[in-house]
């Protein structure tokens, strides 16, 4: 038996012989009513705790600690189990255990996990995608897993609500669908996603060639002088990670509030004191009940007078008062889905529309562009990697359409393939095609940025 067990082992054979003698009051209790009381304990008192052993081995042994114990602080034993170790084991997988997912949640590599039912899983690396050799066995055990990760994130799964999104802990989170809305001879759907802010760097962005130097200065330039941006592209192209390096940039005597579902974005920064040094307010929206809503977190927000809002993504009609502090003197950073640069201003006019208005749809679009001059666009390419495909400049409307100068541009040129005719990487270069406008020019010089730095942008180039 392992040496960590053998002093917890000695209180649990004794409360097991009390219990069996009826020397006390000590009752030996099913394996059930164990479990139940130990999740409800360790949920409400080591909630993190139990949301770290998703991604940390050594979480893991703590967790399994905890339970040794509570096991012998509440007297618990079972009628079945003698040895602590077997029941500690036990409770462990059924309350945090993941099976085969576990080795790959773990794994700091990992950037997504993809379960298309109990025998096909799908896990997705930086540059490559493999599917897993090993299956759930059934589709009951599939969907007990799916359900226990929901859990995590406080979100029941069941026959009334059969899909959700959990936010299982920081920066990860799993969305996720049983029976009826998926076929029983599946038992589950899930994928999960794990953001690691630490490893996007100006260093792995450049070495990665999402990014090139001048273009990363450039948008740290915006939002440190008070250029708006947003950055648009798909789900998984790295867009909230890709905000947290620009954030970190920010000068730290300026107020930054953010406002998300679940943390991803860790910007508050310490000396060895505990003492924080930056000025950075982190707020989460709630769901039901009391639901509390990216608005709602908004309007609190604007009351807070952050120099940088940053709302981390924009879905909806949130979006018309996101483009209305961008217009009243709030540095916004921001995100969407959208497929390019210039498209990304027509989903923000369709959500500001939801909000309603009595604004037409030119002088509405005339607002977003004034909110938002600097678009990014970035894309996870057929190779798996990731660029900054294009920084868009806007300048104004003309006939219900977007103008603007596109000032750096991603351009493909091929893509290599294996023997088997996959591709297995991009080649292209990262082009400087325009200057940034007199009017953005104007800005920055009276946003306090010297003359040398923004002639490097404008017409000109380098002095």
């Amino acid at each position: 038996m392992n040496s960590r067990f053998s002093i917890h082992d000695l209180i649990y054979r004794a409360n097991k012989r009390r219990s069996d003698s009826g020397e006390s009051n000590l009752e030996a209790r099913d394996y059930g009513e164990i479990l139940d009381r130990l999740q409800r304990i360790i949920a409400q008192n080591h909630s993190t705790e139990l949301a770290q052993v998703l991604y940390s081995q050594e979480a893991e042994a703590k967790l399994k600690d905890l339970i040794m114990r509570y096991l012998n602080s509440e007297q618990l034993v079972s009628k079945d189990l003698r040895n602590i170790s077997e029941l500690v084991d036990a409770v462990y997988n059924d309350m945090a255990g993941m099976g085969l997912l576990s080795p790959y949640l773990q794994d700091s590599s990992v950037e997504e996990i993809n379960v298309n039912g109990y025998g096909g899983v799908w896990v997705l690396y930086k540059d490559k995608k493999v599917r897993l050799a090993e299956t759930f066995g059934n589709p009951d055990a599939c969907a007990n897993i799916v359900r226990k990760m929901s859990r995590f994130g406080n979100v029941i799964l069941d026959g009334s609500k059969p899909v959700g999104d959990s936010y299982i802990s920081r920066g990860v989170r799993m969305s996720g669908a049983i029976e009826p809305c998926v076929d029983p001879d599946a038992g589950a759907i899930a994928s999960i996603r794990k953001q690691k802010p630490f490893y996007i760097t100006r260093q792995n962005l450049i070495r990665w060639e999402t990014a090139t130097a001048e273009e990363l200065d450039f948008l740290v330039l915006c939002i440190n002088n008070g250029i708006s941006l947003a950055i648009a592209g798909a789900t998984g192209s790295g867009k909230t990670a890709d905000m947290g390096y620009i954030l970190s940039c920010v000068s730290p005597e300026k107020r930054v509030v953010t406002i998300e579902d679940t943390r991803e974005l860790s910007l508050v920064k310490f000396d060895e004191n505990g003492v924080m040094l930056n000025d950075v307010v982190h707020l989460l929206t709630k769901e039901a009940p009391n639901k509390i809503t990216m608005l709602d977190l908004l309007k609190l927000s604007l009351r807070l007078h952050p120099t940088v809002l940053v709302p981390a993504e924009m879905r909806g009609k949130e979006a018309m008062v996101v483009q209305e502090a961008g217009r009243t003197g709030h540095t916004v950073i921001s995100s969407l889905h959208a497929n390019s640069a210039r498209s990304a201003y027509d989903r923000i006019l369709t959500m500001c529309l939801e909000a309603g208005t009595s604004l037409s749809e030119g002088r509405l679009m005339k607002n977003i562009v004034e909110a938002f001059p600097v678009m990014v666009f970035k894309m996870q390419l057929p190779d798996h990697s990731r660029k900054y495909m294009e920084i868009f400049e806007a300048t104004g409307v003309q006939d219900g359409e977007v103008t603007g100068n596109t000032l750096f541009k991603y351009v493909v040129d091929h893509y290599k393939r294996d023997k088997a005719g996959r591709i297995t990487k991009v080649v292209g270069s990262h082009q400087r095609l325009g200057n940034i406008s007199p009017a953005l020019a104007e800005k920055l010089l009276v946003g306090g940025v010297p003359q040398k730095e923004i002639r490097r942008f404008a017409e000109g180039g380098l002095a």
